[in-house]
């Protein structure tokens, strides 16, 4: 605010000089500045002035009138660009206390992770392009949403014509087309904190920022800014303020070389020490004005099958602390949803929390633990265990981890202004892995689809190579479809009007 008034202040002060022209305009005495020739004859007789004729006062008013409204007409354009109304940042310091609040709605959508592997940039190149068109299109209508996050494990063009574009398994450093397609298809937030946002260093971080940001894509727990600003972006939507804050809490990563500074830039923090720094950030982001936060954790990597003790309890504390929305990403499989009832200062409140999304467009599998899948030669009876062990999670691993989710929540404010989750619904997304297509068209190998435009079909849909594949499909419906159902009805399937009512999801084991 304080630039706005320095600008009405110039404003005003041009105006003023304005002011003092007309006044010598209207000044009639005016004559030739050599008295010489007084009473000589030769008296400088009056100027005539274009503006003879006018009132002088009324014409002043008039000036003073369109002047004010020049200036109200700049300042009403300087506050909508300082409030950044929309799916855009209010500063934080700017920002400032609404007297009155709007009543509105928003629609908050959720997508898994975005990694994908080398095989599938190959498979994206058409005609000596990228093109993500084919395997992520379809998913348009399930990340349709006022405010869209999806999270993204790598970097974006990390050194632009000097880069060496590459797949989450070879270097993580992915092609700017796949952000534009991620923004064409609803996304407008990406949740970044996690261990390979600095994969290719911190330059190539930085360079990821500006690369999403062209792409008209906002950043959630990193930063190429002042480290101090992290988890304060509040943003307008439809007249709500909305908090956005993210962590990361898994250990590792490429971090060689880096200072303590530089690593500063991305929202780490020990898993102990979640929960307390997640409180410290929501108390910042309310004090910004949010009236709605949404908290995206990065915890549990790959071979996490199921929701952890540390999870829930970390959860509830984060509830507690005032967060609406907590989003799990990580295991790169889709964990489960619950609704925590919890207490805020002396206020009742719902948190919805969803422990991991998956992974919505990616190609990875469990590898296994490298000290087990090395054993070799004669083992004991432990070791024959542990070695079954890793290959039945490698093999159930290709399953979980074709299966995500997206979730929409429709949030709106109530009649005494609190904001609250009116209702939710959820999509199951299938990832169809190399589904038999020709040389010709290597470009449609990898697909991810709302299982339910497939699910009802009489016969197996084209877009699959075989039954297997669909089976494939129909299993990840009926497993996502089991988490929903564990929400007591506050999140329902989507079903885009592809099913006539809600499947038996009874065999469905997440």
């Amino acid at each position: 605010m304080k630039i706005i008034r320095k600008v009405f202040s110039a404003i005003l002060g041009f105006f003023a000089r304005i002011a003092v022209s007309f006044n010598k305009i209207f000044n009639k005495g005016d004559v030739s500045s050599n008295p010489a020739g007084k009473g000589t004859g030769n008296e400088a007789r009056p100027r005539k002035r274009l503006v003879d004729g006018v009132d002088a006062d009324r014409f002043t008013r008039l000036c003073v009138i369109l002047v004010l409204g020049f200036v109200s007409m700049i300042g009403a354009v300087l506050i909508a660009a300082s409030v950044k109304s929309g799916s855009h940042a209010i500063s934080v310091e700017e920002q400032e206390e609404q007297d009155l609040k709007p009543s509105g709605t928003f629609t908050l959508t959720l997508g898994g992770n975005v990694m994908p592997t080398q095989d599938m940039l190959d498979s994206a190149m058409v005609d000596g392009k990228y093109d993500f068109h084919s395997g992520l299109s379809e998913l348009a209508e399930t990340l349709a949403g006022d405010l869209t996050i999806a999270g993204l494990c790598g970097q974006v063009n990390a050194y632009d014509e000097n880069a060496r574009l590459s797949g989450f398994d070879k270097g993580r450093n992915y092609p700017t087309a796949l952000a534009s397609h991620l923004s064409e298809i609803g996304v407008n937030y990406i949740f970044g904190a996690n261990q390979h946002a600095l994969s290719n260093g911190y330059d190539g971080m930085c360079a990821t920022i500006t690369n999403l940001h062209v792409k008209s894509l906002g950043v959630i727990g990193m930063t190429d800014d002042d480290p101090d600003r992290l988890n304060t972006s509040v943003i307008k939507v439809n007249g709500i303020n909305v908090g956005l804050a993210g962590f990361n809490c898994i250990e590792g990563g490429d971090y060689a070389g880096l200072t303590a500074e530089q690593k500063g830039h991305i929202a780490n923090v020990s898993k102990d020490a979640l929960a307390e720094r997640a409180a410290t950030d929501i108390a910042r982001l309310k004090k910004s004005g949010a009236e709605f936060i949404v908290v995206c954790v990065n915890w549990g990597g790959l071979g996490s099958f199921a929701v952890t003790d540390y999870m829930k309890q970390t959860a509830k504390e984060i509830a507690e602390a005032g967060a609406d929305v907590i989003v799990g990403y990580g295991p790169c499989v889709t964990l489960g949803a619950e609704i925590l009832n919890v207490k805020n200062g002396d206020a009742e409140k719902e948190c919805f929390v969803f422990y991991s999304m998956g992974c919505i467009y990616g190609n990875n599998v469990y590898p296994g633990q490298p000290s087990v899948m090395g054993l070799k030669g004669n083992l004991s009876a432990a070791q024959k265990k542990a070695l079954e062990n890793e290959k039945q999670l490698i093999a159930k691993s290709k399953a979980w981890m074709s299966r995500s989710m997206t979730v929409s929540l429709n949030i709106k404010r109530s009649g005494d202004g609190t904001v609250v989750i009116e209702q939710g619904s959820y999509n199951p997304i299938y990832m169809i892995r190399n589904p038999g297509k020709g040389e010709e068209n290597t470009h449609m190998k990898y697909m991810s689809v709302p299982c339910v435009r497939y699910v009802d079909a009489e016969e197996c849909p084209d877009i699959f190579a075989d039954n297997r594949q669909w089976e494939e499909c129909k299993a990840a419906f009926r497993a996502i479809c089991a988490i929903g159902d564990k929400t007591g009805g506050r999140l329902v399937l989507n079903d885009f009007g592809h099913t006539e009512e809600q499947p038996d999801v009874s065999d469905g084991k997440i």
